[in-house]
């Protein structure tokens, strides 16, 4: 009986190994707190001048793991990027095919909110790790902009909105092909591990970059939990994807959660 009993406890324990060896799953849930400067439009309009609000952003992104050779793990991230603000221009600013008039309250809502889809490949797996691979990054925003106002309006009642409302909508939902990368560190029997990770992507001038360094802490090693924190840095300098023209780097720190099985 007590053979059998070993026997079945061995078997069990082969089978959890096989599983954490046949898959893996890791996934992080955070939220982002960036800033916002470059330029935007026609006009290259610095967008420091609408004072966007630094509202946090929450990301997730997901990976799949699994031994077969030749097939790639896949890997599917979401940010949402969402901001807002307003000035007064003192000259005429132009953003797409709207000219706004000179001295007008601009109001701007920007969202780069964007889905990731990532194919790659595991070239190290120890305690140093080494991923590559391929992204389609999918944009899914816009910027808006509308002004009230300006120059040709002189209002008989001081400081009362008058004149035609200026608007112009340019959306921004093309997709990226970028090249992925992410190498981690794991400091032995520390549960520390140092992180880099990121896209980027370079045609026709156009350039977009999204890098990440972050540190992570197993603070509970038996249930897979980390938690991790890092600074994320943006950059989209484009000219032809989708209407939106722009230099924009957003970049701030990050906080979140992650989980490995």
């Amino acid at each position: 009986m007590k053979k059998i009993t070993l026997a079945f406890c061995a078997a069990l324990a082969s089978a959890g190994a096989s599983a954490d060896t046949i898959l893996g799953f890791d996934a992080t849930l955070g939220a982002w707190k960036p800033a916002y400067s470059g330029k935007i439009g026609v006009d290259n309009f610095n967008v420091d001048e609408f004072a966007l609000a630094e509202d946090n952003v929450t990301f997730i992104q997901a990976a799949l793991e699994h031994p077969i050779p030749l097939i790639p793990n896949i890997l599917l991230a979401h940010s949402k990027i969402e901001t807002n603000g307003s000035t007064e221009i003192t000259d005429e600013v132009t953003f797409d095919d709207e000219t706004f008039r000179a001295y007008s309250t601009v109001s701007a809502n920007m969202s780069l909110t964007h889905t990731d889809a990532t194919l790659y490949y595991e070239i190290l797996d120890n305690w140093v790790n080494l991923d590559l691979g391929l992204t389609a990054r999918m944009y899914d925003g816009e910027f808006n902009a509308t002004g009230q106002g300006g120059i040709v309006c002189i209002p008989t009642v001081p400081s009362t909105p008058c004149g035609d409302t200026q608007s112009e909508t340019i959306e921004l939902s093309g997709v990226l092909p970028m090249v992925y990368g992410v190498a981690r560190f794991d400091l032995p029997f520390t549960g520390w591990s140092i992180i880099a990770q990121g896209n980027g992507t370079s045609y026709k001038g156009d350039r977009h970059t999204d890098l990440t360094a972050k540190i992570r802490w197993d603070f509970v090693p038996a249930l897979d939990f980390a938690i991790e924190a890092g600074y994320r840095s943006m950059t989209l300098d484009v000219k032809e994807l989708d209407a939106l023209q722009s230099d924009l780097e957003i970049k701030g720190p990050y906080l979140g959660l992650n989980l490995h099985l």
